[in-house]
């Protein structure tokens, strides 16, 4: 896929630049992968750099890494041009990697940036590193592994959840609040859960079981396993109304658990006050309400006081293929 990914972006550069491409195309270096830090008061950047097209026409997937620092993103920048042969080419990045640090103190630098830059999509993925960047980027993890990676906890354990650069700002208009897949590196990559952005400053992190309360909160369960039982599927719909929130969930287990609706419906009830008590509004609920006309509510915080929470959840149970045969 990543090949075909690569022979496509070839084939359309050498469309719109003429028969002089092959020189060309060779001098470009296409970032899949840029991690940003921010230490010492000088901007760390790393960059994947894809070298596809080869000296016999071939293409060939294969990584070389560079990293830089200076006192802007454009500087950095520059100097990793001083160590790159090729042009380096952000225009088909896929993911772009930020630390603790550049988030708590240049994020709205860096938004900035990335808007103004005339190569730059924003279909890109962002993701949060809590391992030291440098060892990510010496082990040449490409931007697919993490892509992937993401998008099998999101689909199948309901522990993560992706992010693109659009879909952040979306939010961010909303009250400067959003929320960022958080991924780890040692030996191996890992899910951590979810990093919540307050302000464009981390405030908290969800961990992976909170981050499936927070998925089917949200009706981004496919599959998940919580509570030491597994969610075959889930469907959730919010009903908004003056004085009220519902949320009703039709949720599939694959065992009759007694105690399994009770827990769900305090976890869900407890993750949603307890945010909104830090004036975190998790689900953008006050949002919600204000687009359908029904709060005038000033202060998040609250919102819930003012307004009923309940929970309509309906649990029904999926035998395994032996009791379905045994059943018979």
């Amino acid at each position: 896929m990543k090949k075909t990914k690569l022979l496509f972006i070839f084939t359309l550069l050498l469309l719109f630049t003429g028969c002089s491409s092959y020189t060309e195309l060779n001098k470009l270096g296409i970032v899949s992968l840029l991690g940003i830090d921010y230490k010492d008061e000088e901007y760390h950047l790393y960059i994947n750099v894809v070298e596809g097209e080869q000296d016999d026409g071939s293409l060939q997937k294969e990584y070389i890494t560079y990293d830089a620092t200076g006192e802007s993103i454009d500087e950095a920048l520059h100097f990793l041009y001083l160590k790159s042969n090729k042009k380096i080419y952000l225009s088909h990045m896929d993911v772009l990697v930020l630390s603790e640090d550049v988030i708590n103190s240049k994020l709205q630098e860096i938004i900035n940036y990335l808007l103004n830059h005339p190569e730059i999509r924003n279909n890109f993925e962002l993701v949060e590193l809590s391992s030291p960047m440098n060892i990510l980027f010496e082990e040449k993890i490409d931007s697919k592994e993490i892509s992937d990676l993401i998008q099998m906890n999101q689909e199948y354990m309901g522990t993560s959840f992706s992010v693109t650069f659009e879909h952040f700002l979306e939010d961010i208009l909303i009250d400067k609040n959003s929320y960022l897949p958080l991924i780890s590196f040692d030996k191996n990559l890992e899910i951590n859960g979810i990093s919540l952005l307050k302000n464009l400053k981390i405030l908290d992190t969800l961990s992976t079981e909170e981050t499936v309360l927070f998925n089917l909160l949200q009706n981004n369960i496919n599959q998940a396993i919580y509570k030491n039982t597994t969610i075959v599927k889930n469907e959730t719909n919010i009903e908004i109304k003056k004085n009220q929130i519902t949320f009703h969930l039709k949720t599939e287990i694959n065992k009759n658990s007694n105690k399994f609706k009770e827990n769900l419906q305090k976890d869900l009830r407890k993750i949603l006050i307890y945010y909104q008590d830090q004036d975190y509004d998790l689900l953008k609920l006050k949002y919600k309400m204000k687009q359908n006309h029904l709060s005038s509510l000033e202060d998040s915080n609250v919102l819930f006081p003012k307004t009923s929470l309940k929970f309509d959840i309906k649990i029904s149970y999926t035998n395994s293929y032996l009791e379905r045969r045994i059943s018979k």
